[in-house]
């Protein structure tokens, strides 16, 4: 059975008798529910709020920039490289106990970060809610609601991601509320450890009551309902055009990720005010969450290359607007041109990789697009090297943008993929 953005689902929901079931209306809407929830707690507190408390952290405990985005580094390459784990747990134990692994691995790292005294503990903390991010994000979510919706399936997966870009609009704007008030970053982090608790225990409940409900059946992918038609893994692994959509979807994840740990550092050496910084910030975390609805919609009509390329060309000139003059026309620029490369980079990547080879092998492609992508985490370790050599984050975001431009252009020349099967020895559409 097919998902939105591609992927195959792993498990299916079964009644004896009456065939596939999706479950009752509100079933549906109470799992969506609990998925949009932990996904839009998983997204205030983990990347987008890191950056935010990175000058505080730095401070305290005297780490360098170059440790600071280490941490973000570690985080990256645990949400990527562990990618295949929670396939492999709910194909064995289910959706429920897979966010029951993630919800004490999430607490756990959100418990590290609060009484962290060095730099060990910090790069303990941010594995663990790499792994945690993993098991409880949109491997388990897409499965999970995918299995329920039917007809609206798109509707609902895109209501899913628009609540996590919300989560990103609120996680600054919390944490600047709770260090105002209290003083101290360490609150914040219990604050999200209480969070996940409950909204991971919430949908684990509901995620293990339906599971029973409905009869849904996990086992090997073997026997899965019938795959799609589309392309073969081997061969989609063997054409130039699959890994250009890998490289489009890293360069974007590389500005992401770099930018979230840097940029209000940036701003604040800038002469910007850290509520001025935070705002502007969290407003490009809105735009993208817009920007992700609209591109769902516009998938239906638009070239899911033309969607990357935008991405592409969203996020270089974020990072461009980042070494301008940093006034107020300069950071409305950065929060527009940041939240349509964050918001149109997963779902344009997502489409053209479905459009491009299908979903015959739709979970297994996403799933090494997801592992190669992790190469993107070393961006924030070499921006803090640059900030500790140079005294400067200008030359990484200048870098960055190059890098941007050039892989836009070359999606904007490649051409649709025709499998050998069908076009003789033609390579090209």
């Amino acid at each position: 059975m097919r998902l939105a953005g591609g992927l195959t689902m792993s498990v299916r929901a079964t009644q004896p008798g009456t065939g596939i079931t999706k479950g009752t209306k509100p079933m549906r809407i109470v799992i969506l529910g609990a998925f949009a929830a932990l996904y839009f707690l998983l997204m205030a507190s983990t990347f987008n709020s890191l950056g935010q408390v990175l000058p505080m952290i730095v401070a305290d405990l005297h780490f360098t920039w170059a440790q600071a985005g280490m941490g973000f580094t570690v985080l990256g390459i645990a949400c990527g490289a562990a990618s295949m784990l929670p396939a492999a747990v709910i194909r064995r134990h289910g959706v429920a106990v897979t966010l029951l692994i993630g919800m004490v691995q999430l607490i756990a790292g959100f418990a590290a970060l609060a009484w962290m005294q060095g730099v060990w503990m910090y790069l303990l903390a941010t594995l663990l809610l790499g792994l945690g991010f993993c098991f409880c994000g949109s491997i388990a979510a897409v499965d999970a609601i995918g299995n329920a919706f039917d007809r609206k399936r798109s509707t609902a997966i895109g209501l899913y991601f628009t609540a996590g870009n919300l989560g990103a609009v609120a996680g600054p704007i919390t944490f600047f509320a709770i260090h105002s008030a209290t003083g101290s970053w360490r609150l914040y982090w219990l604050a999200c450890a209480a969070g996940a608790l409950v909204l991971g225990l919430f949908a684990a409940a509901v995620c293990g009551r339906y599971e029973r409900r409905v009869g849904v059946v996990h086992g090997p992918a073997d026997e899965a309902p019938p795959p799609p038609e589309g392309w073969t893994a081997r061969a989609a692994l063997a054409s130039w055009q699959f890994w250009i959509v890998v490289l489009a979807y890293t360069a974007c994840l590389l500005i992401n990720t770099t930018v979230h740990s840097f940029a209000y550092q940036h701003m604040l050496e800038h002469r910007v005010a850290p509520g001025v910084a935070t705002g502007f910030i969290s407003a490009a975390a809105f735009v993208a969450a817009v920007a992700a609805a609209l591109a769902g919609f516009a998938g239906q009509r638009v070239d899911a290359r033309a969607l990357t390329v935008v991405a592409l060309v969203g996020s270089a000139f974020s990072s461009l607007a980042l070494i301008l003059p940093l006034g107020t026309a300069a950071l409305g620029f950065f929060a527009v041109t940041f939240g349509i490369g964050i918001g149109v980079s997963t779902v344009g990547t997502a489409l053209l990789l479905r459009g491009w080879f299908g979903g015959r092998a739709a979970l297994e492609l996403y799933s090494v697009m997801t592992v190669v992508s992790t190469s993107a985490a070393i961006g924030p370790s070499i921006g803090g090297h640059l900030h500790d050599t140079m005294g400067s984050f200008v030359p990484n975001f200048a870098g960055q943008a190059l890098i941007g431009l050039v892989v836009a252009l070359v999606v904007g020349l490649a051409r649709r993929p025709v499998p050998r099967a069908a076009a003789g020895d033609a390579v090209l559409a």
